[in-house]
């Protein structure tokens, strides 16, 4: 189960629902280890999506130390969005003329 690009054009069906996890990243946990394969990142949920997100970009949280590990972090929040929005879906054509 992924999460539908908004570039997407096809059509498509969708179940709604909400699943959740425990488990809330944080900078202490080995990020780079649990989320090694694409299969382990597509299984984040949005909740774990923002909290990587959030350790990044959160002007009032420390930076993650050292700098090296706060690169490594962001590298995976790229391969993260990229497996969840395929940069190949932007200049897909829309199957049968607009979308209305």
């Amino acid at each position: 189960m992924t999460t539908v690009s908004p570039k997407a054009r096809e059509k498509r069906l969708a179940y709604n629902g909400w699943w959740h996890s425990e488990w809330v990243p944080t900078q202490t946990d080995p990020l780079e280890e649990l989320l090694a394969t694409p299969e382990q990142r597509l299984g984040l949920t949005h909740a774990q999506i923002l909290a990587i997100q959030d350790m990044l970009d959160d002007p009032w949280a420390p930076r993650i130390q050292p700098p090296e590990r706060h690169a490594s972090i962001e590298a995976l929040r790229g391969k993260i969005m990229e497996e969840l929005y395929p940069p190949s879906l932007e200049s897909t054509p829309v199957a049968g003329g607009d979308d209305k």
